[in-house]
């Protein structure tokens, strides 16, 4: 199992001429493709031209400095001597490399060279330690390829149920189990570079510590894995107490720095499937054995956002109705996206970490397959007669509608912050039953779905925060809100690229979820300590959110089943509201 690893952290991804970086991010960890890299680690670059068309790996050690004519070179950005990365495979738009343990922390240029010819620099952060977690679909977020031993299983997939996938046993864990989480980023050891050594293990030179569903663990080894060059691998054994579901968010944290957030699919000792909120045991196990769901997801939403930013403040009203039907994987579904599947437990929270325009840091970068489901569906309600749903121009097949948007404050911010659509249209959203309906299209058929709103909840203590400590539990108080939810997000990052008009953040979030009656909720500390630091300021390329908002149904209405033009139906469709108020904070 550990050469199909590592051939995990060297997936293939899918006309010579000068190599070209992409110009945002172009150099990220191998696991998570977080956009700071260890020394020691197995790093990616992006690009075009980088290599020729087919596939090549480095298949035997010690790793060179060349592979199929390709090799990559680290500048120190502030002078001095550049050193060659270890390659350790290449495709012609991604290739990847192995960082020498000897290349200090720091700015780097970074260059690529293929057949003779050498691409302009692109920008690379080292850094100590940045652990990332390899995932099951490659993508550095959602179910985390992990592997299960003890109480009968020997190497086990940690999927949502137990069977098969291809040649591998798939089981979800149970407390007392060992789980190994495979990865890259711990930090040097020189070792490990060419021939696979390692120095043993590193839990308590790097204060390695698991967060598994909010607690800490200590892991039982932490440290390079014997004859793979760059990879680390994690033990720890479930608690008794450990939180079951299947998305129960798990992370690694070496010296303070937190890796990307992933999740692992825990039940009580002799159950051999996980509980959902939502999926049937059978597509449960469908998704287990590589296999996808069909997920119908309508929302309506109203915001009221307030941004201050150089000395200015801009309060912001917004109110939209989206939807869309899709095709989903294992990887789609856990990815922390806001589906619906991987929402939080009641009195939990997950975290996730996106990079991208405002789209992609609200929504989660499209990866699923959409369907189509008509030209256009339509919202009936309170000040909503006939409101047409059409599909988006930019995402052909998912259908949006801005209701209403007023703005107040100063005007010539920077375009592109989340949350803060275009002007225009009347104020819809009160409290009443809205319906969704659609009369079908290419891929779904007909169908329609209703949900009551009711009167949303106040944040209590919201002009009390606006400088958060990631160090400290976080507080949220509201009064209202009756049987209903209360979800909590907070967002952190800065600019990573792009323009001022147009911006491109690195940001790490965190969604909880509670009862409205509760009337308070803590944000844990180790779920804070996992994102990064920023001041809150838009004008300084810096992005600090949170949002506290009524959320629901949670009686169970607004769910529904839509008809599958090819046999069959939905797995899974819901129709929800969610409306709050967003400030900007500071993360310290």
């Amino acid at each position: 199992m550990k050469k199909t690893v590592f051939a995990v952290l060297c997936w293939s991804a899918l006309a010579l001429g000068q190599p070209v970086l992409r110009s945002s991010n172009p150099v990220v960890n191998g696991g998570s493709y977080a956009n700071q890299i260890a020394p020691g680690s197995i790093f990616v670059v992006f690009g075009t031209n980088l290599a020729g068309a087919a596939f090549g790996q480095a298949l035997e050690l010690p790793l060179q400095t060349t592979l199929g004519g390709v090799s990559i070179r680290f500048t120190p950005a502030a002078g001095g001597s550049a050193t060659d990365a270890l390659m350790v495979y290449t495709t012609r738009n991604q290739i990847a490399g192995l960082l020498p343990s000897s290349v200090g922390p720091g700015n780097y240029n970074v260059t690529v060279t293929y057949n003779g010819q050498t691409s302009a620099p692109g920008k690379a952060t080292v850094v100590a330690n940045l652990y990332g977690i390899v995932t099951a679909d490659g993508s550095g977020a959602g179910q985390a390829q992990a592997q299960e031993f003890g109480s009968g299983t020997d190497g086990d997939l940690n999927r949502f149920a137990k069977g098969n996938l291809g040649p591998y046993k798939t089981a979800p864990a149970s407390p007392g189990q060992v789980i190994v989480l495979w990865g890259t980023g711990i930090g040097a050891d020189a070792l490990s570079d060419l021939n696979g050594g390692t120095s043993g293990d590193r839990t308590a030179a790097g204060s390695i510590r698991i967060i598994l569903g909010g607690r800490e663990i200590t892991p039982s080894y932490a440290g390079r894995a014997s004859l793979l060059p760059g990879t680390d691998q994690v033990n720890f054994t479930i608690p008794g107490d450990a939180p079951t579901g299947c998305n129960v968010s798990v992370a690694v944290r070496v010296n303070g720095a937190v890796s990307n957030s992933t999740s692992l699919a825990i039940v009580p000792a002799g159950q051999d499937i996980c509980q959902h909120p939502y999926l049937s045991a059978e597509a449960l196990r469908r998704l287990s054995a590589g296999g996808t769901a069909v997920y119908g997801a309508m929302s309506l939403t109203k915001q009221s956002t307030s941004i201050s930013a150089g000395g200015f403040n801009l309060d912001q009203s917004s109110e939209a109705v989206s939807g869309s039907f899709a095709r989903y994987t294992l990887g789609n579904i856990t990815d922390g996206s806001p589906t619906g599947f991987s929402i939080s437990q009641i009195g939990s929270c997950t975290v996730f970490r996106r990079t991208g325009g405002q789209d992609d840091i609200l929504y989660g970068t499209p990866s699923a397959t959409l369907l189509d489901a008509g030209a256009q569906l339509t919202l009936n309600g309170p000040n909503a007669n006939n409101i047409a749903i059409p599909a988006s121009p930019n995402t052909p097949k998912f259908y949006t509608k801005t209701l209403f948007s007023g703005t107040s404050g100063i005007p010539g911010l920077p375009g592109g912050i989340p949350g803060l659509p275009g002007a225009g249209g009347s104020a819809v959203v009160a409290a009443g039953t809205y319906r969704i309906n659609g009369t079908g299209g290419a891929d779904v058929g007909a169908f329609n779905v209703s949900i009551a709103v009711p009167t949303p909840i106040d944040w209590t203590n919201r002009s009390s925060i606006s400088n958060v400590s990631r160090s400290q539990n976080l507080p949220i108080t509201w009064s209202g809100g009756g049987s209903g939810l209360v979800t909590i997000v907070g967002l952190s990052g800065n600019q990573a690229g792009g323009t001022q008009t147009n911006p491109i953040f690195d940001v790490a979030g965190f969604t909880c979820i509670a009862n409205a009656s509760a009337g308070s909720f803590s944000v844990p500390s180790a779920v804070l300590s996992q994102l990064p630091a920023s001041s809150g300021d838009l004008l300084s390329g810096a992005l600090g959110t949170l949002t506290v908002q009524s959320a629901g149904p949670s009686d169970g209405s607004g769910l529904f089943s839509a008809p599958l033009t090819a046999g069959g139906s939905t797995d899974y469709g819901s129709f929800v509201f969610s409306i709050g108020f967003t400030k900007n904070v500071s993360y310290q």
